[in-house]
């Protein structure tokens, strides 16, 4: 028999892959939904460190670099330069994930939007050092804006919607240990 906490864990790495798939394919449809003149958020980025930040177990390095780098990969960027980053911003994530689990939402929303920004920063950094053609900064920057905003609701709907929570001081060492 499959122990609950191994069980959960899994269940949860699974409908993230499969999530995962789901917000990729669906930006890959010709729909057009930008035309309000706003960019789109990264739902997939605000997905992996969401479910990151509340449960670590459930969303593990192999993961976020394969979802990644397939991201990558269709949507036409440079191959491995986004992964990497996410990957390093998920793992600093991770590290300082004991120090959060206290702390009200507010804190887990400022601390998501300080990684986004970062990453976004460090992404148009690599980007110019490599001499590569780039949107505005402005355009950029209400991308992050944009991405920070839809933060609480990709929380909402994985608390309510698929019932992930989060763990605390005591859980986080349980699920880290399963």
């Amino acid at each position: 028999m499959i122990d609950p906490v191994t069980r959960h864990i899994w269940t949860y790495r699974l409908l993230y892959l499969a999530l995962s798939l789901v917000v990729i394919a669906y930006k890959l449809l010709p729909l057009s939904l930008g035309s309000i003149g706003l960019p789109s958020p990264d739902i997939l980025l605000a997905l992996t460190l969401a479910w990151l930040m509340r449960q670590p177990a459930v969303v593990p390095m192999g993961a976020i670099i394969l979802v990644f780098l397939l991201a990558d990969f269709l949507f036409q960027r440079p191959p491995g330069l986004w992964t990497l980053l996410v990957l390093l911003t998920s793992e600093s994530l991770r590290r300082r994930r004991a120090q959060m689990t206290e702390f009200p939402f507010l804190v887990e929303w400022s601390a998501f939007a300080g990684a986004v920004f970062t990453l976004l920063i460090l992404n148009r950094v690599a980007l110019w050092v490599l001499m590569v053609n780039q949107t505005t900064l402005g355009l950029t920057l209400v991308h992050g804006i944009v991405t920070v905003a839809i933060y609480p609701v990709v929380v909402a709907v994985s608390k309510f919607l698929f019932g992930l929570r989060k763990l605390g001081p005591i859980d986080s060492d349980v699920a880290a240990n399963p």
